[in-house]
């Protein structure tokens, strides 16, 4: 640790870089909440295309994820709700996020585990119905 810092010297050579997590961070974060806002007004079509991008990005923050994952659950997309939510579970499990990110992804992961396998479930009735 330099001294002072909370930082670790890799968390530190790491800031600013392609390899830092919050690069974008505000901007990203404030598409997150643009796309909140979108969906809450009814245009989900936007939510969709806004939280796609924040899931396409790796974004830190769990709500795009849940967000979306919930939108096509209620489109009984099951598919789609389990790439979503298999993508959060890989940026949780792939220890590039910042640590207070981390440490949220931590106590949400058994969650979107548990999501993940009601979809897996979800999306393989559909496969054996006829509808």
């Amino acid at each position: 640790r330099s001294s002072g810092s909370l930082l670790s010297e890799e968390e530190l050579e790491r800031i600013g870089n392609e390899e830092d997590a919050l690069r974008g961070y505000e901007e990203a974060a404030a598409r997150s909440l643009e796309a909140v806002r979108a969906e809450q007004g009814g245009d989900t079509g936007r939510a969709v295309h806004l939280y796609e991008e924040l899931v396409a990005s790796g974004f830190v923050e769990s709500c795009p994820y849940e967000r979306l994952a919930a939108i096509y659950e209620r489109r009984r997309s099951y598919c789609e709700a389990l790439r979503v939510t298999e993508s959060y579970i890989r940026l949780a499990k792939s220890g590039k996020m910042p640590r207070g990110a981390q440490r949220s992804a931590d106590r949400k992961l058994a969650g979107f585990e548990a999501r993940a396998e009601r979809y897996r479930r979800l999306a393989g009735e559909g496969d054996q119905s006829s509808r």
